[in-house]
């Protein structure tokens, strides 16, 4: 042990670096008037005696009383040595985004270089112009490298850092981090990042993360907030299945990206072009809503691809398209029509239907009194030579019902409330036609029936009319389905003001609120055709009893008359339910990622059934057929959920079925998906600069761009300076056991006594 720790009970170092404090219960200030009130009298003591000794020796004496009593006060005050030794390592955190937007050439110094580029020349003065963040951090302590997409992960070698991760998760990132380094020193952390975000929880709650534990935030922000000029198709929303034939329209959002020239958004199968639309870029804004429509050529399912072309100078086209999947239902459609009584109407629009293969028209003539004439009846349907169903199971074999000339007390309270129960439940169509026993006329006033009618029917409303008259569109025409004679909304229009003239009409009181109005006669504004939507189903009523005239007023080559009436069957019977339906959580998954399948199995009264045993066969794109059993979701009643996982890209073709079902009466449902590399980090991948700011202002940091990334490692330097002593508790060494007071303290005492022993005082 040194001489000088010996005497003074620390080292020489320690001494230098700590700071006296005394820890003694009585307060310094009060020792301090002891101190004075004992000097006081040691002053008065020796006055006594001032005559006898000479003034030199008088004042040392008295020098030595004092200094006496100070070092036993000192011993009392209890000193001791306070020292803050700072931690011997600290740590900072790179987080590094290595998602595949970072492959953008928008960064680096000239704005051209790849944002994982613009990273490498930040991290190690790939640059030349300064020394790299790796090595002038490492210098005020360590530091570690992440690299982040939908995981996280330890970077030992910049070289590791590859844009290629197909999801973006900040939050994940900036969590998985904080937790491998919980409980150790973390000066700071810094993320470098387009701040695209795609999965995972919002910025806020990544920073709000290392707030908690006061670790600073720094991001650097990579790319361009207005990307180089670009074209994206954003999202594509479309129906998972129609029916044969049936008009499919598909609603595309694009963003144009500083292009101002019109643009053709394309849809296509394969090879084959099935619709293009030319779009004129809007000059306040660069996102476009987009309206397509076209009829299947095929049956089954088939994937179908939204598309851009490249604009000029386009860099990055890998946003350009969108696939969604399109099953074609190649069933027949069945539909029951009762009529009160034989009338034209009747003839022709049961002709309109039964011509066309995708329709199955059951028609349920009145002959008289219990005498009905059945036509296009199976024979599991010898249940309607009775008349109309008398139970749930007998009406949901069909899917759409529509009401002729018969009044409302042919049928019974229970059968208007099935019918009810029809559209509300079960997702079918209703459509009423005017005639001397429909609407108001009939008495339908107060029924279930009335309720569900979108137009106001009362008792009072006035006799059925042959006249002819002249039915007008609406403004509200070129918006709905069933009114779509010609894609092009001028022809559309051209081909409705040509339309022959109706005869009859059944008055009504007016259209509900939220009905909407398709037809009206001409002049008086009559509504003649309108429709609303009901439960789970449609309703539409027809005032004319007399659309038959549209058919015989123009040569038989003009399908006006049938087009309409096909597109408004098909149209009412849209959310029918099936007995078994099967579908995928989405329609394209990642390689490796769970698609989740779902499939509704309903009793024959189409009450959901929970007992069932469902079985799933997935064929992958090799052809090898895997079975999965469907478990029944006990928070759902009637819904089977199985899971699975697939590896391979390509198209999987999923068939559901129901073990013991007769494949005749219920055949399996078949839907599919498709396995490929997700583009979503090619969406919207521009910078996202002020929400990195308020990111980095919730993590207590601060934001930087590229170009101001320079100041960043004196900065982050000082925070690991200062981490180093926080939280980190001061070292407190007594200093009244010191042998140097002892000895101080006895040699005064000495001194005095020795002194007065001399001047004759002892």
């Amino acid at each position: 042990m040194h001489w000088f720790e010996k005497i003074f009970n620390v080292p020489p170092n320690i001494l230098r670096e700590g700071q006296f404090v005394f820890a003694g219960r009585i307060p310094a200030e009060y020792l301090f008037l002891v101190l004075l009130a004992l000097g006081g009298l040691a002053w008065l003591a020796y006055r006594s005696v001032a005559n006898r000794v000479s003034p030199p020796a008088w004042r040392i004496l008295f020098g030595v009383r004092v200094a006496f009593i100070a070092v036993l006060l000192l011993l009392l005050a209890v000193p001791v040595l306070r020292t803050m030794r700072s931690r011997q390592e600290v740590f900072t955190a790179v987080l590094v985004d290595t998602s595949r937007s970072m492959a953008i050439a928008d960064a680096g110094v000239h704005g051209t270089a790849p944002r994982m580029e613009a990273v490498r020349q930040l991290l190690t003065g790939a640059d030349g112009a300064n020394a790299g963040l790796l090595q002038t951090l490492g210098r005020s302590g360590k530091v570690l490298v992440y690299g982040f997409d939908q995981d996280v992960r330890r970077i030992t070698a910049v070289a590791e850092l590859k844009p290629d991760g197909q999801f973006t998760n900040i939050f994940r990132g900036v969590r998985d981090m904080e937790a491998e380094l919980r409980g150790m020193p973390l000066a700071a952390v810094v993320l470098m990042t387009d701040g695209g975000r795609n999965a995972g929880g919002s910025l806020q709650d990544a920073a709000a993360l290392l707030k908690a534990r006061r670790v600073p935030l720094y991001v650097v922000g990579l790319g361009n907030t207005n990307p180089p000029e670009d074209y994206e198709a954003v999202s594509v929303v479309s129906p998972k299945r129609v029916r044969r034939n049936s008009q499919v329209e598909v609603q595309v959002t694009v963003r144009h990206t500083g292009y101002k020239e019109p643009f053709d958004v394309t849809i296509s199968r394969g090879e084959t072009s099935i619709a293009t639309r030319t779009v004129t870029p809007a000059s306040d804004t660069d996102l476009e809503q987009v309206k397509m429509l076209f009829t299947p050529d095929h049956e089954g399912t088939a994937a179908y691809r939204v598309a851009i072309a490249p604009g000029k100078g386009e860099k990055n086209t890998e946003n350009n398209a969108r696939e969604f999947n399109l099953e074609i239902q190649d069933d027949r459609l069945p539909v029951l029509y009762v009529e009160g009584s034989p009338r034209m109407e009747y003839r022709f629009l049961r002709r309109a239907l039964i011509g066309d293969s995708d329709f199955r028209l059951v028609g349920l003539l009145r002959l008289g009194d219990k005498r009905f004439l059945v036509q296009g009846a199976n024979e599991s349907e010898s249940f309607l030579q009775k008349g109309f169903p008398e139970n749930r199971e007998q009406l949901f074999r069909f899917q759409a019902v529509i009401l002729g000339d018969i009044e409302a007390s042919y049928f019974t309270p229970d059968q208007l409330k099935m019918l009810e129960e029809f559209v509300r439940t079960r997702g079918g169509g209703l459509l009423m036609l005017g005639g001397v026993n429909s609407f108001g006329s009939g008495k339908y006033t107060g029924t279930s029936i009335a309720k569900m009618l979108p137009v106001e029917i009362t008792a009072a409303d006035g006799p059925y009319s042959d006249a002819q008259y002249k039915a007008r569109i609406t403004q509200q025409i070129g918006a709905h389905p069933v009114m779509r004679l010609s894609l092009d909304s001028e022809e559309n229009r051209t081909l409705w003001s040509q339309a022959p003239p109706l005869i009859g009409i059944t008055p009504v009181a007016g259209v509900k609120p939220g009905a909407l109005t398709l037809l009206t006669r001409d002049p008086d504004g009559k509504p003649v055709f309108a429709v609303q939507n009901y439960g789970a189903g449609r309703v539409a009523a027809f005032t004319s009893g007399g659309s038959w005239y549209w058919r015989v007023s123009v040569p038989s080559i003009v399908e006006f008359h049938e087009r309409f009436w096909k597109q408004l069957v098909r149209w009412l019977a849209v959310g029918a339910k099936d007995r078994l339906a099967a579908e995928t959580d989405s329609d394209v998954y990642a390689p490796g990622k769970p698609a989740i399948l779902r499939a509704t199995v309903l009793a024959k009264d189409l009450q959901p059934l929970d007992d069932a045993s469902v079985i799933a066969t997935i064929t992958d794109p090799e052809g090898n057929p895997s079975e999965v059993p469907m478990d029944w979701t006990l928070s759902e009643e009637g819904v089977y959920k199985a899971q699975y996982v697939p590896q391979e890209q390509g198209d999987y073709r999923v068939s559901v079925r129901v073990e013991g079902w007769d494949p005749k009466e219920v055949k399996p449902v078949e839907t599919d998906f498709r396995v490929s590399e997700p583009m979503v980090e090619a969406a919207d991948a521009g910078l996202k600069e002020e929400a990195l700011r308020e990111m980095a202002a919730t993590g207590s940091g601060r934001y930087y761009r590229f170009s101001e990334a320079g100041a960043l490692p004196a900065e982050i330097a000082k925070a690991m300076q200062d981490a180093r002593f926080s939280g980190v508790r001061p070292v407190d060494r007594d200093l009244w056991d010191m042998p140097l007071l002892f000895i101080l303290a006895f040699a005064l005492m000495v001194s005095e006594w020795g002194l007065r022993r001399r001047a004759g005082l002892a």
